[in-house]
């Protein structure tokens, strides 16, 4: 089973739930490593400078003892009231999201999911539900704490009832019904949902492709590297031209993930910017000439720098390193094949063959 489209899920549940042993069976099952939210909001805490500062400011110069976390001083902080938990949320939950968002992991395990707005990044949530006396006793027996407590921790999450309703799948671990063949049918519905919405998106872009609509010279196709140029259209396909040394020409079909180079954009902190207008902006750069960056062996850093040089204001978070070397990529590709008036050389044609532009022009 291969949820490989880039679909992220999140798994969620109040304490004592199971969620960390569904995850377990998760990964026994598939070898999908699950991102721990609250293991990575300690590690950070630890180790981020930033946070370490901030935190510091926020909480006083105890927070930090030769360099360790000062577990009790935060711990009294964060009890003192919720604006201080507040505090503490909005320096901490910003870096888990990131960290989240670049670590390349398409699954999370997250506690307080919706009370951290953590589900704006997933596409889909599975809550693991038990019984509450089941909830009670498990943390009982796992902190060695006792019944009021428990009842304590519990109430101040999100009420499961209300977690559930919010979610797109349940998981009862309440000791009887069988974790392994609940997870294989919730993936087996990830997987058809997976592949319907591909198909769908792929037939929509192809129609749109016929028809017109978004038909631009220049293509991408997913599984297949580099750029392609349209040449044709056919009533089930597209005929298009690899813009490498050999000019290879190929049918793509409904199946295939067909994009418009001109129907991509970069996010940005305000807006999003044409790649069009993206890739004009490196060509203004570069003065016309292959990118100074090799995109193969640059370092995040150095890849953030340079684009930052071009587009200044794009979106950290969701702008990843992988998708800025693949831009460069695609500008050098362009550039070998002498495409560097994007806006010309991008636009819709005009009948069924890009030549019939050529001869208009």
């Amino acid at each position: 089973m291969n949820l490989d489209n880039g679909m992220r899920i999140a798994i969620t549940g109040g304490i004592g739930s199971g969620k960390s042993y569904v995850c377990k069976r998760l990964c026994a099952l598939l070898g999908v490593q699950v991102y721990d939210c609250d293991a990575a909001a300690k590690r950070l805490m630890r180790t981020d400078a930033t946070i370490i500062q901030q935190l510091t400011e926020a909480i006083g110069p105890d927070t930090y003892v030769d360099g360790k976390l000062n577990k009790a001083v935060v711990a009294k902080f964060l009890l003192e009231s919720e604006q201080h938990t507040s505090i503490v949320n909005h320096i901490v939950h910003p870096a888990v999201a990131n960290d989240f968002l670049t670590s390349g992991m398409k699954w999370m395990e997250c506690a307080i999911l919706y009370e951290s707005g953590f589900d704006r990044f997933v596409d889909r949530v599975i809550c693991v539900t038990a019984p509450d006396e089941t909830r009670l006793r498990r943390v009982m027996a796992r902190d060695n704490i006792t019944k009021e407590k428990a009842e304590e921790w519990m109430a101040k999450q999100m009420p499961q009832e209300m977690v559930r309703k919010r979610a797109d799948f349940e998981i009862v671990n309440d000791g009887q019904r069988n974790i392994d063949e609940q997870l294989v049918t919730i993936l087996q519905s990830l997987q058809q949902t997976q592949n319907n919405e591909r198909q769908k998106k792929n037939t929509e872009q192809l129609t749109a492709l016929k028809n017109n609509n978004m038909v631009q010279t220049i293509l991408s196709i997913a599984g297949k590297p580099g750029l392609f140029r349209l040449v044709s259209r056919g009533k089930v396909n597209l005929i298009v031209e690899a813009l490498d040394e050999t000019h290879k020409r190929m049918p793509a079909f409904a199946t295939d993930r067909v994009t418009s180079l001109a129907d991509i954009a970069i996010y940005t902190e305000s807006d999003e910017v044409p790649l069009m207008n993206v890739l004009a902006a490196m060509r203004d750069k570069e003065q016309g000439k292959e990118c100074e960056v090799n995109f193969k062996k640059a370092s995040g850093k150095e890849l953030r720098t340079y684009f930052a040089q071009v587009l200044p204001d794009f979106d950290q978070e969701r702008v990843h390193d992988s998708h800025i070397r693949k831009l460069i990529q695609w500008y050098n590709i362009l550039v070998k094949n002498g495409i560097t008036d994007f806006e010309a050389d991008m636009k819709p044609t005009e009948g069924d063959n890009i030549d019939d532009r050529k001869e208009q022009e």
